[in-house]
């Protein structure tokens, strides 16, 4: 039997040790640990620490738009549909957003909104 002629077994053996080996330490490199990476978002009241150190509430601000920010408030899809149009009719992009209220806030870049609100005409 060539399987056990002397030469064959003791290869196959270290060949199956070296994976055996392989997959104990790729399990341990890229492994979860369960208790250190809990499930988002968190069921309880926790808070999260961002990178600057704030420590705050682990629900997002549903009035944080990141880099953009409202220029108006209108009552239907189809109004805010005009006011973007408008908008983009002066090369400022926009977009919009639901609230919770259900009224449609336009949001454009931080650094276009004066000039958004200048052509508008509405106020801070």
């Amino acid at each position: 039997m060539p399987l056990l002629d002397g030469r064959m077994f003791p290869q196959m053996l270290i060949a199956f040790a070296v994976i055996a080996l392989l997959g104990l330490v790729l399990r341990w490199t890229f492994g979860r640990d369960r208790r250190a990476n809990p499930p988002w978002p968190p069921t309880d009241s926790a808070t999260l620490t961002d990178t600057s150190g704030h420590t705050g509430n682990a629900r997002p601000d549903p009035d944080d738009f990141g880099l953009l920010a409202p220029v108006a408030v209108v009552d239907t899809a189809e109004e805010a549909q005009r006011v973007q149009s408008m908008l983009a009719e002066a090369g400022i992009k926009a977009t919009s957003s639901v609230g919770t209220g259900g009224r449609h806030r336009v949001l454009v870049f931080e650094a276009e909104l004066n000039r958004a609100r200048r052509l508008g005409g509405w106020s801070a």
